[in-house]
């Protein structure tokens, strides 16, 4: 499969194949693409991503009994991220629902879920009893639109200077506009650590992808000078990881919940709510003992970088797995991402990452990885 955005990227990055889409994982190299969003800001084609309007009178009754966050808390010009879990406590997906209107609300969700979590929703809607008598309506639009992330300090920059008279939403906030007849809608949102936003463009299509080529140019022409490069797979992946967000199929999936991902706190879940989807699983996961929590760590030394699959350690004892790790641009060593014994999840405890058969220092580090003070969202300088 492919974006409306592939022969822009055919032409000027390296592809891969990623969950069935031929998409960039750079353009000049990783580092160079990693830094730009640090330091001034990235643009990234995340149109492989699923989206769907859900629309009529009982969409956000519909939405709230499936995810765990109480979305009547969202008011109408608001995202929110949260999870869709399966009745054993396991993440369905991570994602975010944007409240556009009075009963109109815009679901994004993770690419490799592209058809689970659209079957899911409409299996729920279509044969589930206490849904079946909603009124609501599903669109999915994944592949009649595109989605980009312009990330980075300068984003709201680079977004007020190619939209004219326009003011970029807050964190979390979204915004519509027109631009020469081109439907667009703007939230404060992404997954890099750093501030910045989610472009969706309506009415764009492999078929027709002139809208979403058009944005896309105006935004790295009017970008440049402040910095702007757009940016693949490689440098989301890194910029993530040193941010401690987590991939869905790595970090999380069916069989891990989220206590044990450390994701168990409001608002991303407000367990007092008297029904979602996995609820009764969580409540008994609660009163049970933790067997495993999620950690990130920094490699002591350069050398091998962390990779998913790892075995970790503590003094000879294997206490955990990996489940994402490579090289951060930013610190300049390797960092990682896994699940150990909670025993060991304290921050600063020396534990070790096994490459080849031999043992690499580490040391485990609260999220971000990285000085939220100089660099992300919420940096003071």
């Amino acid at each position: 499969m492919k974006t409306p955005l592939y022969d822009y990227h055919a032409n000027n990055s390296d592809i891969i194949e990623f969950v069935g889409f031929k998409l960039p994982v750079m353009y000049s190299s990783i580092k160079t693409e990693h830094m730009a969003v640090r330091n001034a800001a990235g643009i990234f084609d995340v149109s492989h991503m699923g989206r769907m309007w859900i629309t009529g009178e009982h969409a956000e009754k519909f939405i709230n009994l499936i995810v765990p966050r109480d979305i009547t808390k969202t008011p109408v010009g608001r995202a929110a991220y949260t999870f869709m879990l399966n009745e054993l406590g396991g993440f369905r997906d991570d994602l975010v629902f944007e409240h556009l209107e009075d009963n109109k609300w815009l679901v994004v969700w993770n690419a490799g879920n592209l058809m689970k979590i659209k079957n899911w929703l409409i299996d729920l809607h279509n044969f589930q009893s206490q849904f079946k008598k909603f009124d609501i309506s599903l669109e999915d639009i994944s592949s009649e639109s595109a989605m980009f992330a312009l990330q980075g300090p300068k984003a709201k920059e680079v977004l007020g200077k190619s939209f004219q008279d326009f003011e970029p939403p807050s964190p979390w906030g979204i915004t519509t506009l027109s631009i020469e007849g081109i439907e667009i809608i703007v939230s404060g949102t992404g997954y890099t650590g750093e501030a910045g936003f989610e472009i969706i463009v309506l009415n764009a299509s492999n078929d027709n992808p002139t809208n979403a080529v058009k944005i896309w140019n105006l935004l790295l022409e009017e970008g440049k000078d402040l910095g702007l490069l757009p940016c693949g797979l490689g440098a989301r992946d890194s910029l993530r990881l040193e941010a401690g967000l987590s991939l869905y199929g790595n970090d999380i999936n069916e069989n891990i919940n989220p206590i044990e991902a450390d994701l168990f706190f409001p608002p991303f879940i407000h367990i007092d709510k008297p029904f979602f989807i996995g609820r009764n699983a969580l409540l008994k996961l609660q009163s049970k003992k933790k067997e495993k929590t999620r950690i990130g760590f920094v490699a002591v030394k350069k050398g091998p970088s962390p990779r998913a699959g790892l075995e970790l350690y503590k003094d000879d004892k294997l206490i955990g797995i990996t489940s994402s790790g490579g090289y951060s641009p930013l610190l300049e060593i390797g960092i990682g991402m896994g699940y150990v014994l909670p025993e060991y999840a304290g921050e600063d405890t020396r534990i070790q990452f096994k490459v080849r058969e031999k043992l690499h220092e580490a040391i485990v580090k609260k999220f971000p990885l990285f000085n939220p003070d100089k660099f992300g969202g919420k940096r003071k300088s």
